[in-house]
Protein backbone atom coordinates (compact mmCIF):
# COMPACT_ATOMS: atom_id res chain seq x y z
CA UNK A 1 0.00 0.00 0.00
CA UNK A 2 1.41 3.59 -1.00
CA UNK A 3 2.18 5.89 1.82
CA UNK A 4 0.77 9.02 2.26
CA UNK A 5 2.56 12.04 0.41
CA UNK A 6 3.79 14.75 3.04
CA UNK A 7 3.77 17.56 0.02
CA UNK A 8 1.39 20.62 1.36
CA UNK A 9 -1.39 22.26 -0.97
CA UNK A 10 -4.08 24.20 -0.96
CA UNK A 11 -7.36 22.39 -1.39
CA UNK A 12 -9.48 25.40 -1.97
CA UNK A 13 -8.64 29.00 -3.86
CA UNK A 14 -9.02 30.51 -0.47
CA UNK A 15 -5.35 30.19 1.78
CA UNK A 16 -6.47 28.57 4.88
CA UNK A 17 -5.37 30.78 7.91
CA UNK A 18 -3.88 29.07 10.90
CA UNK A 19 -2.49 29.70 14.41
CA UNK A 20 1.23 31.05 14.40
CA UNK A 21 3.49 28.41 16.21
CA UNK A 22 6.80 29.41 17.57
CA UNK A 23 8.47 25.74 16.01
CA UNK A 24 7.72 22.71 14.55
CA UNK A 25 8.35 20.18 16.76
CA UNK A 26 9.22 16.41 15.44
CA UNK A 27 6.29 15.15 16.71
CA UNK A 28 3.37 17.69 15.32
CA UNK A 29 1.56 16.06 12.49
CA UNK A 30 2.25 16.52 9.41
CA UNK A 31 -0.55 17.77 6.68
CA UNK A 32 -1.06 15.93 3.67
CA UNK A 33 -2.82 17.07 1.07
CA UNK A 34 -6.90 16.54 0.99
CA UNK A 35 -7.08 15.73 -2.72
CA UNK A 36 -4.73 12.34 -2.01
CA UNK A 37 -7.41 11.14 0.02
CA UNK A 38 -11.13 13.12 -1.74
CA UNK A 39 -12.96 10.35 -3.75
CA UNK A 40 -14.43 11.79 -7.01
CA UNK A 41 -17.28 9.22 -6.67
CA UNK A 42 -18.53 6.72 -4.13
CA UNK A 43 -17.25 3.35 -6.10
CA UNK A 44 -13.95 5.09 -5.04
CA UNK A 45 -14.09 5.18 -1.30
CA UNK A 46 -13.35 1.78 -0.37
CA UNK A 47 -9.99 1.72 -2.42
CA UNK A 48 -8.64 5.28 -0.47
CA UNK A 49 -9.65 3.24 2.47
CA UNK A 50 -7.94 0.50 2.15
CA UNK A 51 -5.22 2.38 0.94
CA UNK A 52 -4.37 5.07 3.93
CA UNK A 53 -7.63 4.51 6.10
CA UNK A 54 -9.11 7.81 5.51
CA UNK A 55 -11.29 8.99 2.97
CA UNK A 56 -13.11 12.39 1.48
CA UNK A 57 -15.83 13.24 -0.48
CA UNK A 58 -17.90 16.55 -1.34
CA UNK A 59 -21.28 16.26 -0.78
CA UNK A 60 -22.14 19.16 -3.17
CA UNK A 61 -25.17 20.86 -2.62
CA UNK A 62 -26.77 23.95 -3.59
CA UNK A 63 -25.37 26.82 -1.90
CA UNK A 64 -28.63 28.73 -1.52
CA UNK A 65 -30.14 25.77 -0.40
CA UNK A 66 -27.29 25.03 2.23
CA UNK A 67 -27.38 28.39 3.65
CA UNK A 68 -31.12 28.39 4.32
CA UNK A 69 -30.85 25.18 6.19
CA UNK A 70 -27.43 26.43 8.55
CA UNK A 71 -29.45 30.13 8.90
CA UNK A 72 -32.88 27.82 10.29
CA UNK A 73 -30.78 25.91 12.33
CA UNK A 74 -30.80 27.01 15.49
CA UNK A 75 -28.42 25.74 18.86
CA UNK A 76 -30.04 27.13 21.48
CA UNK A 77 -33.60 25.84 21.17
CA UNK A 78 -33.81 23.51 23.78
CA UNK A 79 -31.16 25.47 26.09
CA UNK A 80 -33.09 28.77 26.01
CA UNK A 81 -37.28 27.11 26.32
CA UNK A 82 -35.33 25.84 29.74
CA UNK A 83 -34.22 28.92 31.10
CA UNK A 84 -35.80 31.60 32.31
CA UNK A 85 -36.00 34.67 30.61
CA UNK A 86 -32.81 36.60 32.21
CA UNK A 87 -30.14 33.94 31.59
CA UNK A 88 -31.21 33.19 27.36
CA UNK A 89 -28.92 33.02 24.75
CA UNK A 90 -28.67 34.68 21.49
CA UNK A 91 -28.43 32.45 18.20
CA UNK A 92 -25.19 32.85 16.37
CA UNK A 93 -24.85 35.11 14.03
CA UNK A 94 -24.69 33.54 10.09
CA UNK A 95 -21.11 34.92 10.17
CA UNK A 96 -20.46 33.18 13.04
CA UNK A 97 -21.83 29.82 11.46
CA UNK A 98 -20.25 29.89 8.09
CA UNK A 99 -16.79 31.21 9.99
CA UNK A 100 -16.47 29.68 13.64
CA UNK A 101 -13.16 31.09 14.04
CA UNK A 102 -15.08 34.10 15.09
CA UNK A 103 -17.82 32.17 16.86
CA UNK A 104 -18.69 34.11 20.54
CA UNK A 105 -19.01 31.83 23.76
CA UNK A 106 -22.64 31.08 25.13
CA UNK A 107 -23.31 30.19 28.80
CA UNK A 108 -25.05 27.08 27.42
CA UNK A 109 -24.91 23.63 28.65
CA UNK A 110 -21.72 22.15 26.41
CA UNK A 111 -20.96 24.90 24.74
CA UNK A 112 -17.48 25.15 26.06
CA UNK A 113 -17.15 21.77 24.55
CA UNK A 114 -18.59 22.75 21.49
CA UNK A 115 -21.36 19.95 21.81
CA UNK A 116 -24.80 21.50 20.41
CA UNK A 117 -27.74 19.49 21.95
CA UNK A 118 -30.02 19.96 18.62
CA UNK A 119 -31.14 17.00 16.41
CA UNK A 120 -32.87 16.62 12.95
CA UNK A 121 -32.38 20.47 12.26
CA UNK A 122 -32.75 21.58 8.80
CA UNK A 123 -28.89 21.01 8.08
CA UNK A 124 -29.28 17.37 8.70
CA UNK A 125 -32.18 17.34 6.49
CA UNK A 126 -30.31 18.90 4.05
CA UNK A 127 -27.59 16.81 4.44
CA UNK A 128 -29.12 13.31 5.12
CA UNK A 129 -30.80 13.55 2.11
CA UNK A 130 -28.10 14.93 -0.16
CA UNK A 131 -27.51 12.26 -3.26
CA UNK A 132 -24.39 11.51 -2.96
CA UNK A 133 -24.36 11.18 0.81
CA UNK A 134 -26.68 8.58 0.56
CA UNK A 135 -24.82 6.57 -2.42
CA UNK A 136 -21.98 6.25 -0.29
CA UNK A 137 -24.07 4.89 2.42
CA UNK A 138 -25.40 2.32 0.08
CA UNK A 139 -21.82 1.81 -1.01
CA UNK A 140 -20.39 1.32 2.67
CA UNK A 141 -23.40 -0.57 4.17
CA UNK A 142 -26.18 -1.90 1.66
CA UNK A 143 -29.59 -0.34 1.06
CA UNK A 144 -32.17 0.05 2.72
CA UNK A 145 -30.19 2.13 6.05
CA UNK A 146 -32.14 3.63 8.44
CA UNK A 147 -30.67 6.53 10.74
CA UNK A 148 -30.62 8.21 14.72
CA UNK A 149 -30.88 11.57 15.75
CA UNK A 150 -27.52 13.01 16.17
CA UNK A 151 -26.43 16.61 17.00
CA UNK A 152 -23.81 18.97 15.97
CA UNK A 153 -19.74 20.29 17.06
CA UNK A 154 -18.39 23.71 16.75
CA UNK A 155 -14.87 24.46 16.98
CA UNK A 156 -13.51 28.20 16.79
CA UNK A 157 -9.56 27.27 17.16
CA UNK A 158 -7.06 24.92 15.60
CA UNK A 159 -5.61 22.39 18.37
CA UNK A 160 -4.35 18.96 18.31
CA UNK A 161 -5.43 16.52 21.13
CA UNK A 162 -2.07 13.73 20.73
CA UNK A 163 -3.69 11.98 23.90
CA UNK A 164 -6.95 11.62 22.25
CA UNK A 165 -5.28 8.88 20.07
CA UNK A 166 -7.22 5.64 20.54
CA UNK A 167 -8.32 2.41 18.34
CA UNK A 168 -11.70 0.90 18.33
CA UNK A 169 -12.51 -2.66 17.41
CA UNK A 170 -12.97 -6.19 18.42
CA UNK A 171 -10.18 -7.77 16.57
CA UNK A 172 -7.15 -5.17 15.01
CA UNK A 173 -4.57 -7.91 13.79
CA UNK A 174 -4.26 -10.71 11.37
CA UNK A 175 -1.25 -12.66 9.52
CA UNK A 176 -1.18 -13.06 6.18
CA UNK A 177 0.14 -15.48 4.24
CA UNK A 178 4.05 -13.91 4.18
CA UNK A 179 3.85 -14.16 7.95
CA UNK A 180 3.39 -10.69 8.26
CA UNK A 181 1.25 -8.57 10.50
CA UNK A 182 -2.03 -6.22 9.64
CA UNK A 183 -4.83 -4.44 10.65
CA UNK A 184 -7.76 -5.71 9.60
CA UNK A 185 -10.02 -3.50 7.79
CA UNK A 186 -12.23 -1.86 10.29
CA UNK A 187 -15.28 -0.59 10.84
CA UNK A 188 -16.54 2.74 8.91
CA UNK A 189 -17.12 6.07 10.95
CA UNK A 190 -18.02 9.33 9.20
CA UNK A 191 -18.46 12.81 10.24
CA UNK A 192 -19.99 15.82 8.03
CA UNK A 193 -17.92 19.13 7.87
CA UNK A 194 -20.80 21.51 7.15
CA UNK A 195 -18.91 24.76 7.28
CA UNK A 196 -15.29 26.05 7.84
CA UNK A 197 -11.96 24.10 8.10
CA UNK A 198 -12.49 20.54 9.21
CA UNK A 199 -9.36 18.98 10.77
CA UNK A 200 -8.58 15.22 11.54
CA UNK A 201 -5.68 13.26 12.79
CA UNK A 202 -4.67 10.35 12.07
CA UNK A 203 -1.34 8.05 11.80
CA UNK A 204 -0.07 6.89 8.68
CA UNK A 205 1.00 2.85 9.56
CA UNK A 206 1.12 1.67 5.60
CA UNK A 207 4.50 -0.41 4.96
CA UNK A 208 5.34 -0.45 8.92
CA UNK A 209 5.97 -2.97 11.00
CA UNK A 210 3.10 -3.60 13.19
CA UNK A 211 4.74 -5.92 16.18
CA UNK A 212 5.00 -3.12 18.35
CA UNK A 213 1.57 -1.57 17.86
CA UNK A 214 -0.02 -5.11 18.07
CA UNK A 215 2.39 -5.68 21.09
CA UNK A 216 0.41 -2.59 22.94
CA UNK A 217 -2.47 -3.85 22.42
CA UNK A 218 -1.69 -7.26 23.91
CA UNK A 219 -1.05 -5.20 27.10
CA UNK A 220 -3.31 -2.54 27.55
CA UNK A 221 -5.97 -2.95 24.84
CA UNK A 222 -9.73 -3.33 24.83
CA UNK A 223 -12.64 -2.74 22.08
CA UNK A 224 -11.63 0.68 22.68
CA UNK A 225 -7.88 1.70 23.00
CA UNK A 226 -6.32 4.50 24.20
CA UNK A 227 -2.41 4.44 23.03
CA UNK A 228 0.45 6.45 24.87
CA UNK A 229 1.51 8.91 22.13
CA UNK A 230 5.26 8.91 22.84
CA UNK A 231 4.99 4.77 22.19
CA UNK A 232 3.89 5.70 18.95
CA UNK A 233 6.00 8.31 18.07
CA UNK A 234 9.05 6.13 19.60
CA UNK A 235 7.84 3.17 17.20
CA UNK A 236 6.35 5.24 14.61
CA UNK A 237 8.36 8.41 14.24
CA UNK A 238 7.27 10.48 11.42
CA UNK A 239 3.88 8.82 10.55
CA UNK A 240 1.42 11.55 12.31
CA UNK A 241 -0.82 13.11 9.53
CA UNK A 242 -3.54 15.08 8.89
CA UNK A 243 -5.77 16.67 7.00
CA UNK A 244 -7.62 20.17 6.94
CA UNK A 245 -10.53 19.50 4.88
CA UNK A 246 -11.68 22.95 3.35
CA UNK A 247 -15.80 22.86 4.07
CA UNK A 248 -16.23 26.64 3.14
CA UNK A 249 -17.69 26.31 -0.30
CA UNK A 250 -18.79 22.67 0.25
CA UNK A 251 -19.54 20.38 2.65
CA UNK A 252 -17.43 16.66 2.68
CA UNK A 253 -18.36 13.45 4.24
CA UNK A 254 -15.49 13.02 6.22
CA UNK A 255 -14.96 8.47 6.95
CA UNK A 256 -12.41 6.80 8.38
CA UNK A 257 -11.57 3.16 9.68
CA UNK A 258 -11.76 2.82 12.89
CA UNK A 259 -8.99 0.29 13.28
CA UNK A 260 -6.50 2.59 12.06
CA UNK A 261 -4.96 5.23 14.91
CA UNK A 262 -6.46 8.22 14.61
CA UNK A 263 -7.55 11.45 17.00
CA UNK A 264 -10.02 14.12 18.30
CA UNK A 265 -9.18 17.30 16.64
CA UNK A 266 -10.16 20.76 16.86
CA UNK A 267 -10.54 23.57 13.98
CA UNK A 268 -12.71 26.22 13.19
CA UNK A 269 -15.71 24.67 11.94
CA UNK A 270 -19.28 23.19 12.02
CA UNK A 271 -20.26 19.43 11.97
CA UNK A 272 -22.72 17.35 12.08
CA UNK A 273 -23.16 13.40 12.71
CA UNK A 274 -24.95 11.37 10.56
CA UNK A 275 -25.81 7.75 12.13
CA UNK A 276 -27.17 5.17 9.94
CA UNK A 277 -28.70 2.06 11.25
CA UNK A 278 -29.96 -1.16 9.84
CA UNK A 279 -32.43 -1.76 12.54
CA UNK A 280 -34.07 0.67 15.35
CA UNK A 281 -34.29 -0.38 19.15
CA UNK A 282 -37.59 -1.63 20.31
CA UNK A 283 -36.41 -2.23 23.81
CA UNK A 284 -38.91 -0.66 26.52
CA UNK A 285 -38.11 2.43 28.59
CA UNK A 286 -38.38 1.23 32.23
CA UNK A 287 -36.88 3.94 33.99
CA UNK A 288 -35.93 7.69 33.16
CA UNK A 289 -32.66 9.60 34.71
CA UNK A 290 -32.79 12.79 36.08
CA UNK A 291 -31.96 14.21 32.64
CA UNK A 292 -34.10 12.37 30.47
CA UNK A 293 -37.74 13.49 29.33
CA UNK A 294 -40.20 12.44 31.30
CA UNK A 295 -42.08 11.30 29.01
CA UNK A 296 -40.17 9.04 27.40
CA UNK A 297 -41.51 6.30 30.67
CA UNK A 298 -42.86 3.22 28.63
CA UNK A 299 -41.28 4.22 25.64
CA UNK A 300 -39.42 2.01 23.17
CA UNK A 301 -36.09 3.65 22.40
CA UNK A 302 -37.12 3.99 18.75
CA UNK A 303 -40.37 6.06 20.04
CA UNK A 304 -38.27 8.47 22.58
CA UNK A 305 -35.95 9.23 19.59
CA UNK A 306 -39.42 10.01 17.11
CA UNK A 307 -41.01 11.99 19.99
CA UNK A 308 -37.70 13.61 20.74
CA UNK A 309 -37.04 14.51 16.78
CA UNK A 310 -40.64 16.27 17.48
CA UNK A 311 -38.87 18.72 19.56
CA UNK A 312 -34.89 18.97 18.01
CA UNK A 313 -34.12 17.12 20.82
CA UNK A 314 -32.37 13.60 21.42
CA UNK A 315 -33.98 10.27 22.31
CA UNK A 316 -33.30 8.16 25.53
CA UNK A 317 -29.70 7.69 24.14
CA UNK A 318 -27.37 8.50 22.15
CA UNK A 319 -26.74 6.15 18.99
CA UNK A 320 -23.33 5.28 20.85
CA UNK A 321 -25.46 3.53 23.38
CA UNK A 322 -24.74 6.44 25.87
CA UNK A 323 -27.48 7.97 28.20
CA UNK A 324 -28.24 11.60 26.14
CA UNK A 325 -28.50 14.28 28.47
CA UNK A 326 -30.48 17.41 26.60
CA UNK A 327 -28.78 20.77 27.11
CA UNK A 328 -26.26 20.10 29.83
CA UNK A 329 -24.08 17.00 31.43
CA UNK A 330 -25.63 16.09 35.26
CA UNK A 331 -22.05 17.03 36.69
CA UNK A 332 -22.51 20.85 35.81
CA UNK A 333 -26.09 20.99 36.92
CA UNK A 334 -25.14 22.99 40.25
CA UNK A 335 -24.05 25.70 37.59
CA UNK A 336 -26.58 25.66 35.38
CA UNK A 337 -29.80 24.75 37.46
CA UNK A 338 -30.50 28.40 38.93
CA UNK A 339 -31.54 28.81 35.67
CA UNK A 340 -33.78 26.96 34.77
CA UNK A 341 -38.02 27.58 35.02
CA UNK A 342 -39.54 25.89 37.20
CA UNK A 343 -41.50 23.28 35.33
CA UNK A 344 -38.15 21.33 34.75
CA UNK A 345 -38.32 20.51 38.74
CA UNK A 346 -40.63 17.54 40.26
CA UNK A 347 -42.63 18.25 43.86
CA UNK A 348 -39.28 17.19 45.75
CA UNK A 349 -37.51 20.41 44.12
CA UNK A 350 -34.89 18.17 41.64
CA UNK A 351 -34.38 18.67 37.86
CA UNK A 352 -36.64 16.30 35.80
CA UNK A 353 -36.00 16.86 31.80
CA UNK A 354 -39.53 17.62 30.20
CA UNK A 355 -39.94 17.57 26.57
CA UNK A 356 -39.74 21.84 26.11
CA UNK A 357 -42.96 24.16 25.59
CA UNK A 358 -42.22 26.75 23.05
CA UNK A 359 -43.31 24.91 20.26
CA UNK A 360 -46.48 25.93 18.38
CA UNK A 361 -47.21 23.09 16.33
CA UNK A 362 -50.64 21.23 17.75
CA UNK A 363 -50.60 17.98 17.07
CA UNK A 364 -53.55 17.39 19.36
CA UNK A 365 -56.36 18.76 16.83
CA UNK A 366 -57.76 16.19 14.22
CA UNK A 367 -56.82 18.08 11.27
CA UNK A 368 -53.31 17.54 12.41
CA UNK A 369 -53.42 14.25 12.97
CA UNK A 370 -55.53 13.52 10.06
CA UNK A 371 -52.94 14.63 7.97
CA UNK A 372 -50.11 12.31 9.90
CA UNK A 373 -52.68 9.36 9.34
CA UNK A 374 -52.64 10.84 5.42
CA UNK A 375 -48.82 10.16 5.28
CA UNK A 376 -48.74 7.01 7.05
CA UNK A 377 -46.75 8.31 10.14
CA UNK A 378 -47.13 6.61 13.33
CA UNK A 379 -46.59 8.21 16.68
CA UNK A 380 -46.67 6.96 20.46
CA UNK A 381 -49.45 7.96 22.26
CA UNK A 382 -48.44 9.73 24.39
CA UNK A 383 -47.65 12.46 21.38
CA UNK A 384 -50.96 13.03 21.75
CA UNK A 385 -51.82 13.57 25.10
CA UNK A 386 -53.36 16.41 26.49
CA UNK A 387 -50.03 17.27 28.85
CA UNK A 388 -47.80 17.15 26.32
CA UNK A 389 -46.67 19.82 24.82
CA UNK A 390 -47.14 21.15 21.06
CA UNK A 391 -44.71 20.16 18.55
CA UNK A 392 -41.67 22.42 17.68
CA UNK A 393 -41.17 20.42 14.61
CA UNK A 394 -43.74 19.98 11.79
CA UNK A 395 -42.77 16.63 10.87
CA UNK A 396 -45.89 16.50 7.86
CA UNK A 397 -43.53 19.04 6.08
CA UNK A 398 -40.11 16.72 6.36
CA UNK A 399 -39.05 15.26 3.11
CA UNK A 400 -40.64 11.59 2.81
CA UNK A 401 -36.90 10.09 2.43
CA UNK A 402 -36.41 11.63 5.60
CA UNK A 403 -39.82 9.92 7.34
CA UNK A 404 -38.49 6.66 6.72
CA UNK A 405 -35.03 7.14 7.39
CA UNK A 406 -36.25 7.91 11.48
CA UNK A 407 -39.09 5.44 11.08
CA UNK A 408 -41.76 7.54 11.29
CA UNK A 409 -43.71 5.72 9.02
CA UNK A 410 -43.40 2.67 10.12
CA UNK A 411 -41.02 -0.28 8.98
CA UNK A 412 -44.05 -2.60 8.74
CA UNK A 413 -44.92 -0.10 5.57
CA UNK A 414 -41.60 -0.98 3.73
CA UNK A 415 -42.90 -2.49 0.90
CA UNK A 416 -44.76 1.08 -0.06
CA UNK A 417 -40.82 2.59 0.44
CA UNK A 418 -40.90 4.32 -3.18
CA UNK A 419 -38.02 6.22 -1.81
CA UNK A 420 -35.51 3.17 -0.84
CA UNK A 421 -32.37 2.99 -1.93
CA UNK A 422 -30.98 -0.22 -4.11
CA UNK A 423 -30.06 -3.28 -1.99
CA UNK A 424 -26.32 -4.20 -2.06
CA UNK A 425 -24.31 -6.33 0.22
CA UNK A 426 -22.56 -4.10 2.77
CA UNK A 427 -18.77 -3.27 2.81
CA UNK A 428 -18.49 -2.47 6.68
CA UNK A 429 -21.10 -3.05 9.69
CA UNK A 430 -23.04 0.28 10.29
CA UNK A 431 -21.19 2.86 12.69
CA UNK A 432 -24.19 4.54 14.10
CA UNK A 433 -22.68 6.18 17.12
CA UNK A 434 -21.96 9.59 15.49
CA UNK A 435 -18.33 9.43 16.19
CA UNK A 436 -17.55 12.74 17.91
CA UNK A 437 -14.16 13.14 16.44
Amino acid sequence: MSSLSTMNTQVSKHPIKKSRKKSTKPTDPIEIPTQQVLAKKPEDILKILDTYGVAVIALTCNKKELHSAIENTEFYTTANAMYKEEFKVTEPTMEEKLNPAKYKKRKAGDDAQGMLHQYGTPAHTLLQNNSTLRQVMTTLYGGNNYYLPNRLRKCTKFKNEPKTLHIEAHELFKVNKAGEIELIPGEIANIVGLAGIRRFGFWDLNGADLKPLKDYHAEHGSEFTLINPDYMHQHYPNRRRMINVDCRDTPHLIMWRESNPHEISHSPSLSLFISPVKKFNNTKISRVTSYQPLEYLGLTYHESDMLGLCYNMGGYEWPSGKKLYQFCHHRAYNHFMKKVKPYYFNKSGKFQQRLITTGKVDQHTAEYQAKLKELGIELPKVAFHKDTPNFVVDITKLPSKILYDYGFIPIKNEANRATAENSKKPASKIISAGHLH
